[in-house]
């Protein structure tokens, strides 16, 4: 296979022959593109996008008490139509029993479908052990909000077949901070969020190993003191990385904008957060037991509040959304939604930038500088179309 476009940062036209599933090798085009070449030199060529935060999409959830193989499976066709390759399934609070199953279930899921396993990074488990406080807490479930408990995280990493890569926690929560030093001796990428730590907290949970803010500036109180405040202190922290939802609803462009410049282009990463509604029609649904209500806007919140409930952003529009809210170059916001998160889970030997001897995990779009949006036009995983529009 040879795949054509022009790299973000760059004007000339290349060729990316693909072998293997791997770039095998990129040269200058001169002239006419190979008629056979997928994409041509009006397209732009980045690595697919990768999301590390995905709860579901198009009315299928991958923390439901009912979640199938044919819910993964079409969240992740859903995916690769927005240009995501590469995503972190996300299981939500909820009971034990509950999240087990989910586990499992996308753990199969890798086993039985090629195309999942090769699209999938590992499990981002967010909870249960967050802070029970309406704000912070979000729209989790109060009732299975709960202390870290490390016998029953092994249960489910045994449930996942070990794919449980990222645990969203509250550093505040009883034994929060020897959970997190024996999740980062296993590996396991320790994020903050849904909590109302104090700064001490906060610290002593960067010294056990915690290494990204999930979500910053959500999940959390809708007042809070000027200074000091949990999310100062998570901005402060250089050792902490940010995910953000680049949305327009979960963060007022002006922020994006703050967050990215204090953590740096190096340290922010795009994320989706996207839910079981995203993708659908504007009305009111209920999902594990709650009503939710997706706006004209494409505002998720739980009916009647003015609380969020998720989101419903692609990540491609994200990408687009980044350039106009945080003032940075295309390829500045596409390195946020794929090196990024690929260093940050340590995968970036084999993919995060276009070069030979990585995967062939390729996204090619068309880009409209004067409207900063990014329209997907093809997306390979692994050497492989999975989407062309």
């Amino acid at each position: 296979m040879q795949v054509v476009g022009k790299m973000t940062d760059a004007e000339a036209t290349v060729a990316i022959e693909i072998h293997d599933g791997l770039v095998k090798d990129i040269q200058r085009v001169e002239g006419a593109p190979p008629p056979e070449a997928l994409g041509g030199p009006d397209l732009v060529v980045c690595p697919a996008l990768l999301d590390i935060q995905v709860n579901g999409f198009g009315g299928h959830d991958l923390g439901g008490e009912d979640t199938t193989i044919d819910d993964v499976a079409a969240v992740t066709k859903a995916l690769h139509a927005a240009g995501v390759g590469l995503y972190c399934p996300t299981i939500c609070t909820q009971s034990t029993e509950v999240m087990s199953a989910c586990v499992s279930t996308v753990a199969r899921s890798c086993e039985e479908d090629e195309e999942i396993a090769n699209s999938t990074v590992c499990i981002h488990l967010e909870g249960p052990y967050i802070a029970d406080e309406d704000g912070p807490r979000g729209a989790h479930s109060r009732q299975h909000t709960r202390d870290p408990d490390w016998d029953e995280f092994r249960r489910l990493q045994d449930a996942a077949g070990g794919r449980i890569g990222i645990v969203t926690l509250a550093p505040e929560r009883n034994g929060a901070i020897e959970f997190i030093e024996k999740l980062a001796d296993e590996g396991v990428v320790v994020a903050l969020g849904h909590t109302g730590a104090d700064a001490d907290q906060i610290r002593d949970a960067v010294k056990a190993g915690a290494r990204l803010a999930t979500h910053l500036g959500n999940g959390s109180h809708a007042m809070l003191s000027r200074h000091p405040n949990y999310i100062w202190e998570q901005l402060a922290s250089d050792e902490l990385w940010a995910s953000i939802i680049p949305d327009g609803h979960h963060l007022p462009p002006s922020v994006v904008k703050c967050i990215i410049r204090a953590k740096g282009l190096d340290r922010t990463i795009l994320v989706s957060d996207a839910v079981r509604d995203a993708g659908l029609e504007p009305g009111d649904y209920e999902s594990g037991g709650r009503k939710v209500e997706v706006t004209p806007d494409g505002r998720v919140q739980l009916k009647g509040t003015p609380y969020l409930a998720g989101s419903a952003l692609e990540l491609h529009t994200g990408v687009g959304n980044a350039v106009r809210f945080g003032g940075v170059s295309l390829p500045d916001a596409v390195r946020m939604a794929t090196l990024n998160p690929a260093r940050l889970l340590g995968i970036d030997d084999r993919y995060g930038t276009v070069e030979p001897g990585k995967e062939a995990n390729l996204l090619l779009f068309r880009w409209s500088k004067a409207t900063a949006t990014l329209e997907v036009c093809e997306t390979i995983v692994r050497g492989r179309t999975v989407y062309s529009a």
